[in-house]
């Protein structure tokens, strides 16, 4: 999820959900809010719904680890230490620059592949959309993230 929508909407989903939980849970003691106890008890599991929505929003955006973001800032790193390191080889050599790229997102634990729309548009090292992190959750999220784009 974009970092700026996540902190729009976190405050409405954590104010929605926080007092549909404490209708909910009030209703369990006999303090109906609402006019039915089944209502109350609908009330809090739609407010937890709204937390655990609110999490995974910031489970999923930039502002909580490294992801998709991350992943662009380590391929940029990879592209910046390549053209550093042999600066002649993009003129001379530009598929031993493309390996060099591929291996050093390999060593920070990303894998090749060309299974995203855009990566098979344009198949080529310095493709964000070619790469997923080798880490179960992190591909997961990575994936989710993708899918937006």
């Amino acid at each position: 999820m974009n970092e700026g929508i996540a902190p729009f909407f976190s405050p409405f989903t954590l104010l929605i959900g926080g007092s549909l939980v404490a209708i909910g849970f009030l209703s369990l003691f006999d303090l109906h809010f609402l006019k039915t106890p089944l209502r109350g008890k609908i009330a809090l599991v739609v407010g937890l719904i709204f937390i655990v929505a609110t999490e995974a929003m910031f489970a999923t955006s930039s502002a909580s680890g490294r992801y998709l973001e991350g992943q662009k800032v380590d391929l940029t790193e990879c592209e910046f230490q390549t053209e550093r390191d042999f600066p002649n080889e993009r003129r001379d050599n530009p598929k031993f620059i493309s390996e060099k790229i591929s291996s050093c997102m390999n060593l920070l634990g990303y894998e090749w592949l060309n299974t995203h729309p855009h990566c098979k548009e344009a198949p080529i090292s310095t493709n964000v959309f070619c790469y997923l992190p080798t880490g179960p959750m992190d591909r997961k999220i990575v994936s989710f993230q993708m899918g937006f784009e």
